[in-house]
């Protein structure tokens, strides 16, 4: 007797049918895991340029608005927030970039799903989320990550104003709040400029704004006025702030000395890391993926995405050659060019098979294992190079984590006293925690010191030193001594 076996379907097996909600939760378990991760432990300490960013955060006032603190003013908001709910820690200074970044994510694959498939949007969003430029975006406590948030999220509004069926209201009222707040990022003007060019140029756009009421319309441009008026004012008083907003270096181009540290910063594959971002921005092998969707965005123009992605990349290519500190900002570009790269490799292998379900199947072996390489050559570079590299960890301080512990273990009030360049952050600190103050040597009634290595001296005769705080770093490592009062005092 013969038997016969007749094979399923793929489409009928339960793993196939349920590939996109296990790929959901393998996209939002990996990436929640990483972000753990890179938020608490990696570097786990603070920069010059977050300090800094702290400072302008804790000078906010509503008596008095400084002209060079509106660039930015949406962050600094959020920074003074996060300290008014939990004080100054390392934690509380990084969280308006970790809620920012998580949002960017979220926008990352909301707009590629949007543009594209859903399976390319899945795989876009876990290389876009293990990049280490994006991780280091992630935890840097300052503005930085404002444009790509901005950006990520301006175009998927704009998206949903064209297509959505549904809360078109919503979306045009988030577009609108996006595009003011693109005016206090530098480098978001270029963004408006790119949509409204767009929206003269496409031809579907244009019939999409001429349904817009009058009316409603006259009322956005008046709310936007408005919205941006401490940024007009901010420019009258100090004219120098058009040029930061506008990625233009205020102290002159030289273009001798930016281009070739433009260049090496994004394609210098062998060169070594010697400032506290990472070199180069990316990997060899995500530099080719997004090759393949650079020469997939210049062969398919007509489309809006094509005439926005193309205008902005042109405007920010010339920018980031004037000055290379703004490299940054071309995240939303490459995650761009990463899912286009994607929808190519998948759209021509899916050519190649159009009838055969099963070398379809196989397909996903050699882009798994692509995908796989970029997700662990991505976070592992950011992990290792921000664990155990000097020349990045050299940027970067613990001094503040150390001292929260030392303030644990205290039991009294303390006093410490600081150089001169540290007073002002450590005052800050001071103010939303009441456990020291700021002091000196010989302030009086004080039983515990700590004093900071820049304003280490030797102790007057009625203090002894107790101990002193050391990190793990191989140079420099004391970074806090602790006295008390001798016996009898």
């Amino acid at each position: 007797m013969v038997y016969y076996y007749q094979m399923k379907a793929v489409t009928e097996y339960t793993l196939y049918a349920k590939r996109y909600v296990i790929g959901y939760a393998a996209l939002i378990a990996g990436i929640a895991g990483l972000f753990a991760m890179v938020a608490l432990f990696v570097p786990g300490a603070l920069r010059q340029g977050e300090l800094d960013a702290s400072l302008v955060s804790g000078a906010l006032s509503m008596q008095s608005i400084d002209p060079s603190s509106v660039v930015n003013l949406p962050y600094f908001i959020l920074q003074r927030l996060s300290f008014l709910a939990f004080g100054v820690t390392p934690l509380t200074i990084k969280l308006p970039s970790i809620i920012l970044g998580v949002l960017t994510i979220i926008g990352v694959f909301v707009l590629i799903r949007t543009w594209f498939r859903r399976n390319v949007a899945i795989i876009t969003t876990l290389i876009a989320a293990s990049t280490a430029q994006f991780l280091f975006l992630l935890q840097d406590g300052t503005p930085a990550i404002m444009f790509s948030f901005v950006a990520i999220w301006l175009l998927a509004a704009s998206t949903f104003v064209t297509r959505s069926r549904y809360f078109t209201t919503l979306w045009k009222v988030v577009a609108c709040v996006l595009m003011a707040t693109a005016l206090y990022i530098p480098l978001g003007i270029y963004l408006v400029i790119a949509l409204i060019v767009t929206a003269s140029l496409h031809p579907h756009i244009r019939y999409v704004i001429r349904r817009v009421s009058r009316a409603r319309l006259i009322i956005a441009i008046l709310l936007g006025l408005v919205s941006i008026s401490p940024l007009v004012y901010a420019i009258i008083v100090q004219p120098s702030v058009a040029l930061v907003l506008l990625g233009i270096p205020t102290d002159g181009i030289n273009l001798m000395e930016s281009v070739p540290l433009a260049m090496q910063n994004l394609f210098g594959f062998v060169s070594t890391s010697n400032s506290f971002m990472l070199r180069p921005i990316y990997p060899l092998g995500l530099a080719i993926l997004m090759c393949i969707g650079v020469y997939r965005l210049l062969t398919v123009k007509h489309t809006a995405r094509s005439y926005t992605t193309i205008i902005l990349g042109a405007c920010l290519l010339v920018v980031v050659l004037l000055e290379p500190a703004h490299i940054p900002a071309l995240y939303p570009l490459a995650v761009l060019m990463v899912a286009m790269g994607i929808a190519t490799l998948i759209a021509n292998w899916y050519r190649l098979f159009p009838r055969n379900p099963y070398a379809r199947v196989a397909g996903l072996v050699p882009i798994s294992i692509l995908v796989a390489g970029l997700l662990f050559t991505g976070s592992m570079s950011y992990i290792n190079n921000y664990t155990y590299n000097p020349n990045i960890l050299s940027y970067y301080s613990t001094d503040l984590r150390l001292f929260e512990q030392t303030l644990n273990n205290a039991k009294s009030p303390v006093v410490l006293v600081t150089s001169h360049n540290e007073r002002a952050f450590y005052g800050l600190v001071a103010h939303y925690d009441k456990r020291f103050m700021l002091g000196t040597l010989e302030t009086p009634g004080a039983t515990t010191i700590v004093v900071t290595r820049a304003a280490y001296t030797t102790a007057p005769p009625e203090r002894q030193l107790a101990t002193i705080i050391t990190n793990a770093r191989s140079g420099n490592a004391d970074r806090f001594y602790i006295y008390k009062a001798t016996t009898g005092q």
